[in-house]
């Protein structure tokens, strides 16, 4: 019981920031998208995203060098 606990706490530990992350973007986008418009809403959703895979990519390359 307490190897499930502790397995749960480093999954939780592990995404809990990339899952804030993605929920922060979409309703970035979601509001960029009722602000200005759907088309610049859908530009920075792209931008978003390559910037998120750019940090992704460069976190992986920092844990395992």
């Amino acid at each position: 019981m307490r190897t499930n606990i502790m397995r749960l706490q480093r999954i939780c530990s592990n995404y809990l920031s990339a899952i804030l992350l993605i929920m922060g973007l979409i309703l970035l986008v979601v509001g960029v998208g009722g602000w200005l418009g759907w088309y610049a809403a859908i530009m920075l959703a792209g931008v978003s995203l390559i910037i998120l895979a750019l940090l992704i990519n460069y976190e992986e390359k920092e844990v395992n060098p």
